[in-house]
């Protein structure tokens, strides 16, 4: 016992030591008492920045029992110290991360690298190497700029501490050559592919790369010094870890990737001669042959270079993995960067992380024309961009001059879609990690005016508890054809910039300072004028140091041009309003109550230091009629601002000026509570609602009374207490009975105290508790041979503005197999077993009454029968010359209802882009399967399925795979699939020809068919047709036979079922509830039926 109690203090002390250390480590240093000293070279010097002295070797020691990353279990307990940009010291958990494999980290033992959690702010992940060049760190975090430590003088032994923003403008001799065409053609489906997905750093994984970075000995030459070959290589290397660290900090965060260097990388790293390297101006080719020759094609999975060029190129996109060994390829070891003071940030991040982002399967994203040059897929940020994979500083119009150290959305997309299930999936060495990743909401789509701000607001959490924070991107990649700033008026494309993450899942649109300002955009952040769609993504981090995970979510704003400018009149202006009184806050209302914004209501919000924040409610739920009556607090200031924002969407205004509240005089005020929803509520006819409302004397001593004028005629009104003269809280109660009127009603509340009067409102909807009988329609109860999917349909309730509707396999609603809520009047339920009795019923409901259920429905589902039918002659020449159509014809002698159809076809032709395809059924139905689709790409061998995915264009074949259609082939449900069907081949321009191959017709049929004479009936007319519903059947009857008549919608649910008595003429008129469309009447008389098509307009 005596020795484990031994083990455990010495282990105690460790711990302590490594802390107490590092609390005498850094040391404050005037710059002044440096002025004499041997400075590093820097590209830039910031403007704001701290000077520290540092015990390196006391550092090292304390870090010498860091545990390692994937051998720690919880959290580390070696805690050491880091300044921050405003000279306070700050706390970190640290774990040592290896950046070499085993043999070269024994040859350079003295070259280290960790990353390290922040404990005061644990957003806050530190990335830092500790090499013969002394500390680099850089430390990310939610609601600060990225944090650099840097060696201050060549002793190593003072550093200077400073932020991203207190940087100038760092100078650009740089230009990425990526092409955007250099990829592996799998990556081009694959993008397209997940373009509409949300890819998320989510799978727990640590990805773990093989990184061979080469050099030129222009760039050794920098960092090499004095010494032995080893000593110098040791140098070099020892700098491409100062950047690698950096690098994969931002990489490990949104990523959860990581890079080594190969054990042998010291073997392309060049010094000395410049002519005696293997470059000589070329370095995509070159770098991968060197690469290859010394480092061995199977050894590494990522190849790079640097060198003094002032470019990059990453060879080719997503290439990462790639099996092809040919440096003029596909090939995994053609990347480089270049610059010629290759250190700091922005060869950092804005160069090396570009560049390797390339490499990963990440595309650009500035959408400038001067520069585009992105996927179409990505250019999703205004300008120049900003974060990693943009063009900031270099390419006008600049958002800024250089990126900020993090992916965009649609990088963090693709490329971990690359690194998932693409060709950069197949090398990495997978680490298993405890972290689970957050969930992030986006929340609801909405639909906005036109010129006026807004603000998204998202959630997101996280099973670890770990500190989170936020990205809103705008995910518009479409292009503006400009190099301009965005534009008001411009209709597609990004119209907000990309911003570093922040704590809060809130952002304004535009900058809160842009629209207190009185403004609705500023150069980097622009409301529409128009009407246009806004895309965005919201980005969740858990910021977990060494191997982070993340989400995402999507949403839409829909702007509407025929509403807006939404915008407060009052308080606009330095006002002053007293505590205690009524004041009128008006605004416009600019239709925003209709033309599809459909805001019917407004908050009210007031902000007390000039709208940091917007924490008291003045007015809650209150009609968006552009003014409202509030009670003005008493808290007296001069920093005064009013919001007034739409009531269950996003769009507000706010005021342009501070104004001031001063002290009341000696006077009564009546006020609204402050708390939401109890200023505006509803309540079924026959119910009773309460309010409060808080009362405040100021020193008044006099009595006020109490009185309600407004409220729905036949109910009645209690105020307690009534009169008052001391401060209380007041109720009023209304109650209704069933004969009260629905609507919508103004409660005012007077307050009278001789001759002072004051008023304030209230308000009550009030709701039909009515709703009658409901009628289901569709189908007709006892309805047989209907489909596994098909929509239940009923008339509308004018009381009921939601439908619960449940679906059961019994008549008790034990087993239900489906349900959900409607606002329409119809429900689509699918997964049903055929040759199965339902059954099915609905409630109809308003905001605050509930109806009860409808006596069920019953209906049997049929058999459905599927079937594949082959062209037998389909081999036909599509001609090279002219502009020729090529008809296919297949008989189909198979008679039935379609439910479903798929076409499979196999064509040569090259261009595919000169092509239109069409299926036209034995009715005249026409729907393009493709047209004008996939350029100059070749050949087709697809089928074409409306539950497919979106045709996505490869080079050969140009569409293959299960894809859908241009138009739906659904448009041919309901229909006979007996007749002739004609696929027509159209090739629309000259040059190109090939031929048809084959092709063939899968069927899947419920119900009766169409124009299927079995014992065909005499003289059968219906007429109208068309008709608006109602219709008149003649035939020549059997009379010894009765006779049935159904109708079927073009789904083949039967809506209507119905028998008639014997007799020579048949005769009747006929009646349907339903819709425009088509519909099938089935008349049986005896052994004989016959099926007509009728369309009810």
């Amino acid at each position: 016992m005596k020795k484990n109690l031994q083990l455990l203090f010495v282990v105690f002390c460790t711990i302590s030591m490594g802390y107490s250390q590092s609390q005498s480590l850094w040391k404050t240093v005037k710059e002044i008492d440096l002025k004499s000293a041997e400075k590093t070279r820097r590209n830039t010097i910031p403007q704001q920045s701290n000077i520290f002295s540092l015990d390196l070797q006391a550092f090292k020691n304390a870090l010498s029992g860091a545990p390692l990353r994937g051998n720690l279990q919880g959290k580390s307990n070696l805690i050491i110290e880091l300044p921050n940009a405003s000279g306070k010291i700050e706390h970190y958990r640290v774990v040592e991360t290896p950046i070499m494999e085993t043999a070269l980290a024994a040859k350079f033992p003295m070259i280290k690298s960790y990353a390290a959690q922040g404990i005061e702010d644990p957003t806050a992940v530190a990335r830092f190497s500790v090499t013969q060049f002394g500390l680099h760190s850089m430390v990310l975090s939610g609601d600060k700029s990225t944090v650099f430590i840097d060696p201050y003088t060549s002793d190593k032994k003072n550093y200077i501490v400073y932020d991203k923003a207190s940087l100038g403008a760092v100078p650009n001799d740089f230009t990425c050559l990526t092409s955007s065409e250099a990829h592996l053609p799998t990556l081009e489906k694959d993008r397209k592919a997940n373009a509409d997905k949300a890819l998320n750093t989510d799978d727990k994984k640590l990805r773990t790369y093989r990184l061979a970075q080469s050099c030129t000995a222009e760039y050794g030459n920098i960092f090499a010094g004095t010494g032995t070959d080893l000593e110098k290589k040791a140098n070099i290397q020892a700098q491409m870890a100062v950047t690698m660290t950096r690098v994969n900090g931002v990489y490990e965060n949104d990523l959860a990737i990581t890079m080594v260097f190969v054990a042998n990388n010291d073997a392309v790293i060049y010094y000395g001669s410049t002519s005696a390297d293997p470059w000589s101006g070329e370095y995509n080719v070159q770098t991968g042959v060197t690469i290859d020759a010394n480092i061995g094609f199977e050894n590494y999975d990522i190849g790079h270079n640097f060198n003094t060029s002032g470019g990059g190129n990453a060879g080719c996109i997503g290439c990462v993995c790639s099996p092809d060994s040919n440096p003029q390829g596909t090939h995994k070891g053609t990347g480089m960067t270049g610059r010629s003071n290759p250190t700091g940030d922005a060869f950092d991040i804005d160069y090396v992380a570009h560049e390797m982002g390339h490499q990963f399967g990440g595309f650009h994203i500035q959408s400038s024309s001067g520069c585009r040059s992105g996927s179409g897929f990505t250019e999703v940020e205004p300008g120049s961009g900003s974060s990693i994979m943009g063009y900031a500083g270099i390419c006008p119009a600049n958002v800024q001059n250089n990126s900020d150290a993090y992916f965009g959305y649609v990088n963090i997309r693709d490329i971990l879609a690359n690194v998932k299930s693409g060709v950069s999936s197949f090398c990495a060495q997978i680490t298993p990690l405890s972290n689970n990743a957050p969930t992030a909401n986006a929340g609801a789509d909405y639909v906005i005016p036109k010129s006026t701000p807004f603000v998204l607001a998202g959630t997101g959490s996280d099973p670890d508890g770990d500190a989170l924070t936020y990205n809103w991107e705008q995910n518009d990649p479409e292009n503006p054809n400009t190099t301009a700033a965005p534009t008001a008026t411009r209709a597609a494309g990004p119209m907000f910039r990309s911003l570093s993450a922040k704590t809060t899942p809130v952002r304004y649109m535009p900058a809160l300072a842009t629209i207190l300002a009185g403004n609705t955009s500023n150069t980097w952040e622009v409301c529409p004028s128009v009407s246009r769609n806004l895309n965005f993504s919201l980005t969740v981090r858990d910021n977990k140091a060494g191997g982070g995970q993340t989400a995402s979510d999507l949403m839409k704003v829909t702007v509407s041009g025929n509403a807006g400018p939404f915008l407060m009149t009052a308080p606009n202006t330095n006002v002053t309003w007293t505590a205690g009184t009524i004041e009128t806050v008006t605004w416009n209302v600019a239709g925003t109550d209709a033309n599809g914004v459909n805001a019917k209501f407004v908050d009210i919000y007031l902000s007390t230091n000039g709208g940091t924040d917007f924490p008291i409610l003045l007015a809650s739920k209150v009609p968006n009629d552009g003014s409202e009556l509030v009670t003005v607090p008493n808290i007296a200031g001069t920093q005064n601002r009013v919001i007034v924002r739409a009531f269950e969407n996003i769009f507000f205004d706010a005021s342009n000026a501070n104004f001031t509240i001063v002290a009341p005089e000696a006077t009564f005020a009546p006020a609204f509570t402050g708390v939401a929803g109890h200023q505006n509520k509803t309540i079924c006819t026959g119910s009773d609602v309460s309010y409060t409302f808080d009362y405040k004397t100021y020193g008044f001593t006099g009595a006020t009374a109490f009185t309600v004028t407004g409220a729905p005629e036949g109910s009645t009104v209690v105020v307690t207490p009534s009169p008052l003269n001391a401060d209380g809280t007041v109720t009023l109660q209304i109650n209704t009975t069933e004969a009260t009127a629905p609507g919508f009603y103004t409660l005012v509340v007077t307050a009278t105290s001789g001759t002072t009067v004051k008023t304030i409102n209230y308000y009550l909807e009030l709701f039909n508790a009515d709703f009658g009988n409901t009628v289901l329609t569709t189908p007709a109860n006892e309805a047989q041979s209907q489909g596994t999917t098909l929509n239940l349909g009923w008339e509308a309730n004018e009381n009921a503005t939601f439908y619960d509707v449940e679906v059961a396999a019994d008549e008790a609603f034990t087993n239900v197999i489906a349900s959900g809520t409607t606002n329409t009047t119809s429900f689509s339920v699918s997964g049903l077993a055929e040759l199965t009795t339902y059954y099915w019923r609905i409630l109809p409901k308003n905001v605050s009454c509930f109806g009860v259920y409808t006596t069920p429905f019953e209906f049997k589902t049929g058999q459905q029968n599927c079937t594949t039918i082959v062209s037998p002659n389909a081999a036909q020449p599509i001609s090279a010359n002219g502009s020729p159509t090529v008809n296919s014809n297949l008989n189909v002698t198979t008679s039935g209802v379609i439910s479903d159809v798929n076409l499979t076809m196999n064509m040569t032709h090259t261009y595919v882009g000169d092509l239109t395809a069409t299926l036209i059924s034995p009715a005249g139905t026409q729907v393009i399967l493709f047209n004008s689709a996939c350029d100059d790409a070749n050949n087709v061998n697809a089928t074409f399925d409306d539950a497919g995915i979106a045709v996505v264009c490869s080079n050969n074949p140009a569409i293959e795979g299960t894809v859908q259609a241009t138009q739906l082939l659904a448009a041919f449900n309901g229909e006979n699939a007996a007749g002739n069907w004609i696929l027509r081949i159209k090739d629309n321009y000259t040059g190109d020809g090939g031929s048809l191959v084959g092709w063939s017709l899968n069927f899947c049929a419920v119900g009766p068919a169409l124009g299927i004479a079995e014992n065909a009936i005499r003289n059968f007319v219906i007429s109208p047709n068309p008709n608006h519903g109602a219709f008149n059947i003649q035939f020549d009857s059997n009379a010894a036979d009765k006779i049935d008549v159904a109708v079927f919608d073009i789904r083949g649910r039967q809506i209507l079922s119905k028998s008639f008595q014997k007799t020579s003429l048949f005769n009747e008129n006929v009646a349907l509830k339903a819709s425009a469309g088509i519909y099938l009447v089935t008349v049986t008389n005896g052994d004989k039926k016959e099926t007509r098509k009728i369309v009810v307009e």
